[in-house]
């Protein structure tokens, strides 16, 4: 082959490995689509074949073809033959090229390198990618087993602090002298301390080791789920591993695990063949192997009675903060729910009063207008009847009493149209309508009230002025009917500090306004809630002798 064939070779692997980057990477309609969005922004991924290869990395959410060479990408698939390029093209889904993937491994057409360190492999998500295209996949009795738990897929974003675990498993790897893994029921590493033996991040450096590991640490995470019992066990590697459940408010949710020892010398040999068997590089494993101590298995038993204690001690408390959180979380939506219904109660409290005041208008408008001047009338006539000079006497003393009963209904029926609405409320104003509303009083009750007022009233809204009058109204009633006062007193200011209106009597008083008699106590309710819809402050200050009621409206 001459030089120009090599390179049309070679730029036809390109395109070919470009193309195959196109679809497993950016192409919309990808089969492992649904896997590559579950790894991280910034994760670069590359395929390679003898003579090119291409890239692609992700970014916002999607992945863009990128220089292969600017970027250390998390793995690299890496075909042995450049006519297998094209196996992929047929492939429907994540877990077709999942099967497809292993087999090609399998026969050693196709290799999985990675090339950054576990634990950040893991972060970018590359743990969750190989298992939705099936790499890593649990038996179908294990996820039976978990499917109940409510609490794992929270466990380390909302209840367990990572970074506080973090610290103490770098902590206790100090002190024992083993590496930590911190687990989730998925089997996916959450947190891995900083230091520890070797040998077991050489072993998942390469995809078959993960694979191993990722079962036995199911079988793991399977025998706890049955006991809930920490445990020690013997690893598909041969170490004696130890692994203490998490357990959160009775579930478990994730465990801990420590690796590092053997009960007698490593074998060179047997892990010479296991290298092999992981396509790792022996020399760094054997070298690894000489810091694993050998130890018994009671000493391992301490090291996980300690850790197990110490996991629990964490979870328990950890727990126990997320309820209470919970509680606080709960709390502020009760209260959410519980404004939200102040608010809507007031506004059906407003239109109620508003409906009642239009009513009000317009009966005392009847009164006035109508009822009122028919009566007016029948006085008039009776009057001009008793006038005449041939009315006998029998019938003028008739006409007199009806015209005395007659007056007195329209005196009483002029109390009730005021009372209702009060003219004077709209047309002098709000103090004068008080100072009349307590002229009237006086003259119908031996309680002696008095008026006070001072300031300018000014332009004040009609919502605020009748509701003002009506909390005087109530106040007057509740003094006349339950006090047994001699002098009460009505004071209305309004000045650059806002309006003040204060109602004071010398009657009995009371302790508490739930020990009176219900009327009292819808009285005062429905005067709080007048003061309150139009912004103002309602208080009731109760003495020895007497009663205050004070309402306070900003300026």
């Amino acid at each position: 082959m001459d030089g120009n064939e090599g390179g049309d070779t070679a730029l036809t692997v390109q395109k070919q490995l470009e193309e195959l980057a196109e679809r497993l990477f950016i192409s919309r309609d990808s089969p492992i689509r649904s896997a590559l969005e579950l790894l991280k922004d910034g994760a670069v991924l590359r395929v390679r074949a003898p003579g090119g290869c291409a890239a692609g990395e992700k970014r916002d959410g999607d992945v863009f073809l990128v220089d292969p060479e600017s970027s250390m990408p998390l793995f690299e698939i890496n075909f042995t033959h450049t006519g297998d390029l094209e196996v992929f093209n047929d492939v429907g889904n994540a877990e077709e090229f999942g099967e497809l993937f292993l087999s090609m491994v399998r026969d050693e057409r196709l290799r999985l390198d990675m090339l950054l360190p576990f634990i950040e492999l893991w972060t970018m998500g590359v743990g969750l990618f190989l298992q939705e295209i099936g790499i890593l996949s649990a038996p179908s009795s294990y996820a039976e087993l978990i499917r109940p738990l409510q609490l794992r897929d929270i466990a380390f974003t909302e209840i367990l602090d990572v970074k506080y675990l973090q610290g103490l498993v770098d902590e206790l790897a100090q002190i024992t002298g083993v590496r930590l893994w911190v687990l989730d029921m998925n089997s996916m590493p959450v947190v891995v301390s900083v230091t520890g033996g070797e040998h077991c991040k050489l072993i998942i450096d390469s995809l078959e080791g993960v694979m191993r590991c990722y079962d036995s640490a199911i079988g793991g995470l399977a025998e706890l789920k049955e006991t809930m019992r920490a445990k020690v066990r013997i690893c598909h590697a041969g170490f004696i591993c130890f692994d203490a459940p998490l357990i959160l408010g009775g579930e478990m949710v994730g465990m801990i695990s420590g690796d590092a020892s053997l009960m007698e010398p490593a074998d060179p040999e047997k892990y010479r063949k296991l290298a092999e068997e992981l396509d790792v590089d022996p020399e760094p494993l054997l070298a690894s192997l000489q810091q694993v101590r050998s130890v018994n298995i009671e000493e391992v038993e301490f090291l996980l009675s300690v850790v197990n204690a110490i996991a629990q001690v964490v979870t328990e408390m950890s727990f126990k903060q997320y309820l209470l959180s919970a509680q606080v979380d709960e709390n502020a939506v009760l209260t959410r729910e519980l404004w939200r219904k102040n608010v809507e109660l007031k506004a059906l409290f407003q239109s109620i009063v508003e409906i009642q005041e239009r009513e009000k208008a317009a009966v005392a408008r009847d009164l006035h207008d109508d009822t009122g001047q028919s009566l007016t009338s029948a006085l008039v006539n009776l009057e001009l009847a008793q006038g005449e000079e041939d009315t006998p006497e029998a019938v003028r003393r008739l006409i007199e009493s009806a015209s005395s009963s007659i007056s007195s209904v329209l005196k009483r029926l002029h109390d009730l149209s005021a009372s209702l609405h009060p003219p004077v409320l709209d047309d002098l104003g709000l103090t004068e309508a008080l100072r009349n509303l307590v002229r009237r009083v006086n003259a119908d009750h031996p309680v002696e009230f008095s008026f006070l007022a001072s300031g300018e009233e000014g332009e004040l809204p009609g919502e605020v002025k009748i509701n003002l009058y009506r909390i005087v109204q109530e106040s007057l009633a509740n003094i006349i009917k339950h006090s047994d006062a001699r002098e009460a007193m009505v004071y209305f200011s309004r000045d650059g500090r806002g309006v003040e209106l204060v109602v004071s009597d010398d009657g009995r008083g009371f302790e508490d306004p739930g020990s009176n008699d219900g009327a009292v106590h819808l009285g005062l309710l429905n005067m709080r809630e007048r003061a309150e819809q139009i912004d103002g402050t309602f208080n009731i200050i109760p003495a020895g002798r007497g009663v205050t009621i004070n309402v306070h409206l900003p300026p």
